[in-house]
């Protein structure tokens, strides 16, 4: 009995992990998300690793994708606009975005672009608010001369 009550607990544990969700918004171009390594060495092999095609979404619900579980835990990403060139969406001086256990990750054309550099942004949004500002977080072509 004990042992039932036991698995029911941890069933409702992980059913009530915080989800995140990625939206390619893009009409003409797959993008790539990879979530950075796990701290617990047992979820590696779970970590989220994902192409979206055009106007395709994917959302993470469980523990691996957002191991502290709670809507306010941290999950890091990589994510890259594939085509020619490649395009790195990131924090300026990192590689990086940062979204929370209820964010949701939209990567879009850039209206201002061609006046800006970035053909593409990303928008993160956590809760009702928009954690990246006006103008989104850039979406660019690696600097010559890094690997």
């Amino acid at each position: 009995m004990t042992r039932r009550l036991l698995a029911l607990a941890l069933l409702g544990f992980a059913a009530s992990a915080q989800a995140y969700c990625i939206h390619n918004h893009l009409r003409d171009r797959v993008v790539h998300v990879q979530q950075d390594l796990h701290k617990e060495r047992l979820r590696e092999d779970r970590t989220l690793d994902v192409r979206l095609r055009p106007g395709k979404r994917h959302c993470c619900r469980n523990l691996d994708c957002n191991p502290g579980g709670r809507s306010e835990s941290l999950v890091t990403l990589y994510v890259r606009v594939l085509g020619d060139p490649d395009l790195t969406c990131a924090i300026e001086g990192t590689d990086t975005i940062k979204v929370t256990g209820d964010g949701t990750v939209r990567i879009m054309r850039n209206p201002r672009y061609p006046r800006s550099a970035a053909p593409y942004i990303v928008r993160i949004r956590s809760g009702q608010k928009d954690l990246t500002g006006p103008r989104g977080l850039p979406c660019l072509a690696p600097k010559k001369g890094t690997p």
